[in-house]
């Protein structure tokens, strides 16, 4: 039977992590045959079959259910803090546990709780909502992630490359990964850091070691996931860390702090909880530590943007 679902997010269409999440669970559902729209903030209008609507009045037809991806932002604050108000059935989405008092409100006032981590499950439980938690795995869509050989050739690579694609913000520590990896001093390695956007100015000083990029251009991030020789996550947050699964779904290995998606997916790459720690990991990476066979099989198995969504609509059900 055909559903009717509302996804929340800020932005929608663009490059980023929320917004392509968003985007993947809004056309999986729309593929499946569901009447799918968005509400957010920022758009460049309809995309791809979903509708998409800055209006707020969207939230007063009836849906079987209302997505909210994450707190702690604009529109899915405004959602989240009128969620007492809606007549449709919530499930807010925690992505990155929040103590703020929108997202301990919205801990009370929504329906259900999207946890995908061991850190989502807690937060609920700390808080006494632990009867509303249910299971929403993250997912990528596998036609969308699948990168190209190029990407080495393309910028004069020749040695063993180390990559971190996870944008100039504060949480993701570029600058002190970088730092970080000119101390190890590997041998014939360089790191490539990328993101979309250097508003913040975090972009790493370039060296012989290391090479930051602006790329917003999502074949070419993908070419560099593919030609990685290992891909870092030195990020002190992450709601989960969607691009270690596009790591494993390109079979390339991944050194990350040992937080959100990495704890969960440790025997999958290899983790650690200090600088210490991934200097040694760096230093003596060899691509035969990791199984990346079972690596990509678990992915495809449990990842796929499909799972997402069958739990989405287990939640209807429920």
């Amino acid at each position: 039977m055909a559903m009717k679902l509302l996804y929340v997010v800020h932005r929608y269409g663009y490059a980023g992590g929320s917004e392509q999440y968003t985007k993947s669970m809004a056309e999986e559902s729309l593929r499946r045959g569901h009447k799918v729209a968005v509400f957010t903030g920022q758009h460049c209008g309809d995309c791809n079959g979903v509708a998409v609507s800055s209006d707020p009045q969207i939230l007063t037809v009836d849906w079987d259910l209302i997505i909210v991806h994450g707190g702690d932002v604009a529109v899915q604050n405004f959602v989240l803090s009128n969620a007492k108000h809606i007549k449709s059935p919530i499930l807010y989405l925690l992505i990155l546990p929040s103590e703020s008092a929108v997202c301990l409100q919205a801990l009370q006032d929504c329906d259900y709780l999207g946890c995908s981590t061991a850190q989502d499950w807690q937060h609920c439980d700390k808080h006494g909502v632990g009867n509303k938690a249910v299971l929403v795995k993250h997912g990528i869509h596998w036609p969308d992630c699948i990168g190209k050989s190029g990407f080495k050739h393309k910028h004069g690579i020749t040695g063993q490359m180390f990559l971190s694609c996870g944008g100039y913000w504060p949480n993701k520590a570029m600058r002190e990964l970088a730092t970080a990896f000119e101390v190890c001093n590997a041998k014939n390695s360089i790191l490539v850091t990328t993101g979309y956007d250097n508003r913040m100015n975090l972009m790493p000083m370039p060296s012989q070691r290391v090479l930051p990029m602006l790329i917003d251009d999502r074949d070419e991030l993908l070419s560099a996931i593919y030609d990685a020789d290992c891909l870092l996550m030195h990020s002190y947050q992450e709601g989960f860390g969607l691009v270690l699964l596009e790591a494993m779904l390109n079979q390339t290995p991944w050194i990350a702090r040992n937080i959100a998606g990495a704890n969960l997916m440790r025997k999958y790459g290899q983790t650690y909880d200090s600088d210490s720690e991934l200097i040694f990991r760096i230093r003596t990476f060899d691509r035969k530590d990791f199984d990346i066979k079972a690596a990509y099989d678990y992915v495809c198995a449990n990842h796929m943007i499909s799972n997402t969504v069958d739990d989405i609509l287990a939640v209807i059900k429920h």
